[in-house]
């Protein structure tokens, strides 16, 4: 390498570093509006030929916004009022009825427990924590809001110029036409079952269990179908870390019926959305090891926040159809 190519090297390095650096902060609305983006192409060539190129890209992401976004928006603001709620209760423990569960356990061990009087400290330290103040809770929100404006923006463009963005990418890599195209098709296909069949069900069985908490009467409904729904990116755990759990403390306080109703309604309805949606959904050529899954949502929930539930997974799923890629056309590099 001589002096000109070595400065070029260094100076791209440079530039992208410092790149790197102010597009670090917005990163996870940047990759969401990626993911959004690619989702929505399908649906762009349908109505490009009729709308045109900017109509198209509008009116996409103005039903991203009214059918996606507001309720999202609005949900978050639900699941925070309930989740200070929550706090402002459980410090009293107003929402767990502790005595009644130590009577229980009495009854049934012969030993005294006193849940009350060690875990009082403990969940207000947590709701601390958690929940933080209403400055901390406002200053979420506006984050979130200035986040999504950012989205919305590059969604517009995605969808427009994806295509072109597209063609730039294959003519700055430097490997054979057919090879790119082949790691187009598999990161599409892998992305696709990562969508459908980890994003969306999780969601749909969050939610699904969530309308169960709600009609057996567990207090808080809507931050624990939150909380569900974050358990349920993850294929072990599931929701059922809530649920179950919630159906026991209802029938330990006497609410037998409801309780019974909730463990009946969890095994099966919960249930039948898991087993019976996600192989309705996936592609079974793409399918990804819940393993990898698992490491996907974890890693990306502490790399990127939030986002990350939905980052992450998609992440791993481009990277396992690269190394495919790589192995089927290892030779002909």
């Amino acid at each position: 390498m001589n002096e000109q190519r070595g400065f070029l090297v260094f100076f791209i390095v440079a530039i992208a570093a410092v790149a790197g650096l102010m597009l670090k902060p917005f990163l996870p609305y940047v990759m969401g509006a990626a993911i959004l983006g690619f989702i929505l192409r399908p649906l762009d060539r349908k109505i490009r030929p009729y709308f045109g190129e900017v109509a198209s890209a509008g009116s996409l992401v103005f039903l991203t916004l009214f059918l996606a976004i507001l309720p999202m928006f609005l949900g978050v603001t639900v699941v925070l009022d309930d989740a200070q709620d929550l706090s402002s209760r459980i410090g009293d423990l107003e929402t767990i009825d502790l005595s009644r569960i130590d009577q229980r356990l009495e009854e049934i061990t012969g030993e005294e427990f006193n849940i009350e009087e060690n875990i009082r400290n403990a969940i207000r330290g947590f709701a601390s924590i958690t929940f933080g103040s209403i400055s901390q809770v406002f200053n979420l929100v506006l984050n979130l809001a200035i986040g999504l404006s950012l989205m919305l923006f590059l969604l517009y463009y995605f969808i427009k110029d994806g295509s072109d963005l597209l063609v730039w990418l294959k003519d700055i890599v430097p490997l054979p036409e057919d090879i790119q195209d082949s790691l187009i098709k598999r990161t599409n296909v892998t992305t696709w079952a990562v969508v459908k069949g980890h994003v969306l069900v999780a969601l749909a069985q969050g939610l699904v269990a969530g309308i169960g908490l709600y009609i057996a009467g567990v207090p808080n409904p809507y931050f624990w179908t939150f909380v569900m729904t974050m358990m349920a990116f993850l294929p072990i755990v599931g929701s059922f870390i809530i649920w179950g759990p919630a159906a026991v403390y209802m029938i330990a306080i006497d609410h037998i019926v409801a309780g019974l109703f909730l463990l009946l309604y969890g095994t099966v309805v919960v249930g039948l959305t898991d087993n019976f949606l996600r192989p309705l959904v996936v592609d079974k050529s793409a399918e990804i090891h819940p393993a990898v899954i698992i490491i996907g949502v974890l890693g990306g929930v502490y790399l990127f926040g939030a986002p990350g539930l939905f980052i992450g997974p998609v992440i791993f799923g481009v990277l396992r159809a690269s190394l495919v890629v790589f192995k089927n056309n290892y030779a002909e590099l």
